[in-house]
């Protein structure tokens, strides 16, 4: 049997050789043989060489700095999916996984080639232990909200999920269809896993902590409020904030027929706030 990870690496030699370290530690069976595709766009910090030089198992392709996570993971996956394995291992290379992980994802996931299942690992933050991402399921009716589905002791259902680590078997791969990299950055695994949803296909969050990543942090994002208001909108319809084209593409999708007003309120929403926000710092002054 052959596990295949995809992974994205740009500028985190040390997170990057940390996470596959990670995964090529997990004890499976015998018969299991693991190996990887790395995408790296455009790292000028030694990641691609490196990586070459510590781990055989891994296959690299060199993109420019300009791909994003979504168009990097595309790529990764024809080029994994090329290889024929059993199943496919989304993983994040800021994740550093948990001994056995791997092998209670596999157990999980049954037969790869002829069940039809998406099996995704729960991370934790390492200093509080808190979720920072997992399986996740819709809260009220909104296209655009989520929350990561609670610990339990037993493989519990999700909606969707979050790319971190998920292992996805050769059967679910064929019947989903490719990543869809033309995403800008963020928002194509919540559309996989809806799409697999769609196909009747089941995601089930893994009990036990699965590995260990710090939530990204807002600090110089759309969200940080310390930013000004035209710094704060660029970045918000930059390619790693919520690009129109991106949100359009996904609410066209899964937001039903009322799509587009999702999508312009997402925006006016946002633009009355920092309105509001200017408005109050110049009255303050």
């Amino acid at each position: 049997m052959r596990i295949t990870a995809i992974l994205a690496s740009h500028n985190r030699r040390e997170k990057t050789l940390t996470c596959l370290q990670s995964y090529f530690d997990q004890v499976v069976n015998s018969p299991v043989v693991l190996d990887a595709v790395l995408v790296d766009a455009g790292s000028s910090d030694g990641t691609a060489r490196e990586v070459e030089t510590r781990f055989v198992g891994v296959r690299i392709v060199r993109e420019g700095a300009s791909l994003f996570w979504s168009a990097a993971m595309a790529r990764a996956e024809s080029e994994a999916l090329a290889l024929d394995p059993d199943a496919l291992v989304w993983l994040n290379d800021d994740v550093v996984l948990e001994p056995g992980a791997l092998a209670r994802l596999m157990r999980i996931a049954g037969d790869p080639r002829t069940t039809a299942r998406i099996v995704v690992g729960r991370i934790h933050d390492p200093d509080s232990d808190e979720p920072t991402y997992g399986g996740v399921r819709r809260i009220g009716w909104h296209p655009l909200r989520f929350a990561l589905v609670p610990p339990a002791d037993e493989p519990v259902e999700a909606e969707t999920f979050n790319g971190n680590l998920a292992l996805v078997t050769r059967a679910a791969a064929d019947a989903v269809g490719t990543f869809d990299g033309g995403f800008a950055h963020a928002t194509a695994d919540f559309d996989y896993g809806l799409r697999a949803r769609a196909l009747g296909i089941p995601i089930l969050v893994a009990p036990g902590r699965a590995g260990v990543c710090r939530r990204n942090s807002d600090i110089g994002t759309w969200r940080d409020p310390a930013l000004g208001a035209r710094a704060r909108w660029r970045s918000l319809l930059g390619p790693k904030g919520l690009p129109p084209r991106s949100m359009a593409r996904y609410l066209r999708r899964h937001g039903g027929r009322a799509w587009p007003l999702f999508w312009i309120t997402l925006y006016l929403k946002f633009a009355l706030s920092l309105a509001g926000v200017s408005l109050v710092r110049r009255l303050r002054r």
